[in-house]
């Protein structure tokens, strides 16, 4: 049954029964009232509101009239669950009587503008191809180890201990299991008095922000980089100064000389997944020192989900305390978690604990013993390498398949590193359209102009994730993907002109390329050549140390150069029309449309001994 109250103004200009009837369909209309939800007695309403039963019958007949409510022999009144939501909407809005402006906007001194375009749905998962960082699918999921972390944690002895107010102080396992777990993997070490525990990054940043940044201070952040730590910062009054980020991470020698708080993710930066290389991290830690400066810095590598291996933490680096740790626990434990921490001097972990307290308070105790059995019962190694075998094996599935795919259309850095590619398209072309025609067909990418903070910036480039796309998707959406980009740049690709009939025709083309030595790049920009032997085969060499090689074969249909590879582009046969133009070499699609370019070069010939060379392990 329902327990409504609801307010009457017994002095007002409307009746008792007008201002019970509004009230009623405002609860069904808002979902306070649910359908199917029994409503209280006609007796039992009249005598808490203090008006007459009369009233209150007069009300449920009206409504059971209009279709809200409606009435079971022997049963009561009920909420009709009978009624179309767009009926329930436009009826109430006829109710609703023309209200005065809010008396709370005048006064409201903040008002946050968030971008929610390129963030992911609510029902992502329901899209079969979902190329989303940060989002997780079920199969990294670690429902059953998360289970027996949660059984332990309800336990009565341990109930009895956590279930406790513990005042401004954390969970003493989950601080341990940090220090002696996850800390010394990052080249981390820290007391148990160093380690504070917050609701997650976003805690963090606000928790430090609050603590270090008044109005005017100068703050550096990475361009690209979160796209809410600007606003954060803004908020609070800083001036926020972006850092441009290139493959080697931050270009620490072009943040303002004036900054006196710097915000960044060495390890893995975020979103484009460079690493800071280690001389710009030593020049970081000389500029902080010399500009007396603090380094808040975001560690993704301890967060889980990361599949190559990172250079120790800043905070390792650090020999006078000006950087300051900040890690989740969100990617393997769960991204709904929201758990996460600080590693900073004791003194400050100390006046951080007492600002927390004052403004949010401590983080779930629950959720804090939870995550310590979690570490402590060995699961959180265990999730870890599997999520990283599993992550690793998704973003070869996306190199292979961007490389396969759009070889000629887009580009991506091979030093990058974490769970995303970071891809540069076509100059003309709009990632924000490609995202929104992308999406018609069940793919999901991410535009990457969220992260910067100038406008109109990175307007062809996106990123691609893999911790929510299984890797047996990855082909699938990857074509579809190369579908939409080449239907949108379709006028200026280089396109073959059938009347014109360019391609070199079967026997001249044999004659040229067999025994030819074939010079190209991979979408991703690792080097690789082909030998074309007169024999028929193939023998390939990629990277820059040839450290990846296959062999296939080649023959002719035609005017069509067919080559299939053994494992190289999925071991599938493809043809190709081919131009050759001094010692340049382009292939064509069967649609006309460029598949990739190269140069060709004579080759002297190769031996057996020389191919079983090149493939040894």
């Amino acid at each position: 049954m329902a327990e409504a109250v609801f307010y009457l103004d017994k002095n007002g200009p409307q009746s008792l029964q007008t201002q019970l009837r509004q009230r009623v369909i405002d609860a069904i209309v808002s979902g306070s009232l649910e359908p199917g939800v029994r409503m209280p007695s006609t007796r039992r309403l009249s005598a808490d509101l203090g008006i007459a039963r009369n009233t209150v019958s007069l009300v449920y007949q009206q409504l059971v009239a209009d279709g809200y409510l409606a009435g079971r022999e022997r049963s009561g009144v009920f909420v009709s669950d009978a009624l179309f939501e767009a009926v329930r909407i436009g009826r109430h809005r006829e109710e609703r009587q023309p209200s005065a402006v809010s008396p709370w906007r005048s006064r409201l001194q903040t008002v946050v503008r968030t971008e929610g375009e390129g963030r992911a749905p609510p029902n992502w998962e329901l899209n079969p191809y979902p190329f989303l960082d940060g989002a997780y699918d079920a199969s990294l999921s670690p429902g059953p180890e998360w289970r027996d972390a949660v059984r332990s944690t309800l336990s009565a002895q341990e109930f009895a201990e956590w279930s406790q107010d513990g005042g401004e102080l954390d969970d003493a396992r989950l601080v341990h299991e940090i220090r002696t777990k996850i800390l010394p993997r990052r080249g981390v070490q820290a007391g148990a008095d160093e380690v504070l525990i917050v609701g997650g990054r976003r805690a963090a940043f606000s928790l430090l922000i609050r603590a270090f940044v008044n109005r005017g201070m100068r703050a550096a952040v990475e361009e690209p980089g979160f796209p809410d730590l600007g606003q954060l910062l803004r908020l609070h009054g800083a001036d926020v100064t972006p850092t441009p980020v290139d493959a080697n991470g931050m270009v620490v020698d072009e943040i303002d000389p004036g900054a006196g708080l710097v915000f960044l993710t060495p390890a893995c930066q975020y979103p484009t997944g460079a690493r800071l290389s280690e001389r710009r991290r030593r020049r970081l830690l000389e500029q902080a020192e010399a500009g007396d400066r603090l380094v808040v810095e975001y560690d993704l590598a301890a967060s889980g989900g990361f599949t190559d291996k990172a250079a120790p933490a800043l905070r390792g680096m650090d020999q006078v305390g000006r950087v300051i740790y900040v890690a989740d626990l969100c990617d393997v434990l769960g991204p709904g978690l929201g758990l996460g921490f600080i590693v900073a001097d004791a003194d400050l972990v100390r006046e951080l604990r007492r600002l927390r307290t004052l403004i949010a308070g401590s983080a779930p105790r629950a959720a804090q013993r939870t995550a310590a059995f979690f570490l402590s019962l060995g699961h959180y190694d265990v999730i870890l390498g599997r999520q990283q075998r599993v992550l690793r094996e998704r973003l070869n599935a996306l190199r292979d398949a961007l490389n396969y795919h759009l070889p000629q259309l887009v580009a991506i850095d091979p030093r990058s590193n974490g769970t995303a590619i970071w891809v540069e398209g076509p100059a003309e072309l709009s990632t924000r359209q490609l995202a929104n025609e992308a999406a018609k067909r069940g793919v999901l990418i991410e535009p990457a102009d969220r992260f910067y903070a100038a406008p109109g910036a990175a307007s062809s480039q996106f990123r691609m994730g893999v911790t929510a796309i299984p890797a047996g998707k990855i082909r699938e959406g990857v074509a579809i993907l190369a579908e939409v980009i080449r239907s949108l740049t379709q006028p200026s690709l280089d396109r073959l002109d059938p009347a014109a009939h360019a391609w070199m025709e079967g026997a001249a083309l044999r004659e040229r390329i067999s025994g030819a030595k074939l010079l190209c790049r991979t979408a991703y920009g690792d080097p690789y050549e082909v030998d074309v032997l007169p024999d028929g085969r193939l023998v390939g060499k990629a990277g820059y140390a040839h450290e990846d090689c296959d062999v296939g074969s080649w023959w002719m249909e035609g005017d069509f150069w067919c080559r299939r590879w053994n494992e190289w582009s999925y071991g599938e046969t493809a043809r190709f029309l081919t131009v050759i133009d001094g010692d340049q070499i382009r292939w064509y699609r069967s649609d006309r449309l460029l598949f990739n370019r190269g140069v060709i070069k004579p080759n002297a010939a190769i031996d057996d001994e020389a191919i079983r060379a090149n493939l040894a392990p």
